[in-house]
């Protein structure tokens, strides 16, 4: 591809309302497969590190993306690869996927791995859940025989709090997704958004930029809608848990400083 064919496809991916140029460096690069210059608006490949165009128009993208928070979104951070960023890099992505430009192509190694990973990803979920399930009955008994959960959390299972709190609210959701997935989908106001974009097979990054938008206002019906409820209840019981929690955590603090 000639730099100006890279341009004219990027420019079908988003319609960028200042200019930019495609450079191909003609060199091979151990540290980077290109660069975006925001001072001149130059995205720079360095196309000898590419055994194909579909894998040069790759970062090709990834360049696109840094040249629209930068130029055209006027995102400025002190770290370049933000979840803003991937999340913004996987739309433009997807569209490049819908329009032919980019080919998410797989060898039949490769899917056959992928399948066996996948089977393992499922295997580890359900026995977080059954992790949290058990967490729950140890938090359960150690109310009943008069023994701190906490110690026993963090001294016999070697775990931290928050992970324990993780993997119970794994275990009590309907949620088939990974630990990472699953604490975003929990945590977030808008869950029926974040779990449409997770089973529509967005990325981490792009399920965190649709959870963290303003969710439109409920109606009446959703108000009422018993499952709506049920999930809010939930997200108030785990807010509320993790409040008290640092509630002690502030006291005890404040007792060893006022040497009370």
């Amino acid at each position: 591809m000639t730099n100006e064919e890279i341009k004219i496809s990027l420019q079908k991916i988003w319609e960028c309302k200042n200019d930019f140029s495609v450079i191909q460096t003609g060199k091979k690069s151990s540290r980077v497969n290109g660069f975006y210059r925001p001072a001149t608006k130059e995205i720079f490949l360095h196309n000898k590190n590419f055994s194909s165009d579909n894998q040069m128009m790759y970062t090709a993208i990834h360049e696109l993306t840094h040249h629209i928070l930068i130029s055209e979104k006027n995102v400025a951070s002190v770290k370049s690869h933000t979840t803003l960023f991937w999340s913004t890099f996987y739309d433009l992505m997807d569209i490049a996927v819908e329009k032919g430009i980019y080919r998410r192509e797989r060898s039949g190694a490769t899917k056959e791995l992928v399948g066996q990973t996948r089977k393992i990803q499922k295997e580890i979920i359900e026995a977080q859940k059954r992790l949290g399930e058990l967490l729950g009955k140890i938090n359960e008994s150690c109310k009943s025989n008069g023994e701190r959960y906490e110690d026993v959390v963090e001294s016999d299972l070697q775990l931290s709090r928050s992970k324990a709190q993780e993997l119970r609210s794994m275990s009590a959701s309907q949620c088939e997704y990974s630990d990472e997935i699953s604490k975003v989908i929990e945590t977030v106001k808008d869950v029926v958004s974040a779990k449409k974009a997770a089973e529509n097979g967005k990325t981490l990054a792009q399920i965190k930029a649709i959870a963290s938008k303003k969710p439109a206002l409920a109606s009446d019906d959703d108000l009422d809608d018993p499952s709506s409820l049920k999930r809010e209840k939930k997200r108030l019981e785990r807010t509320i848990e993790r409040l008290q929690d640092r509630l002690v955590q502030v006291e005890e603090t404040l007792a060893s400083i006022q040497g009370e």
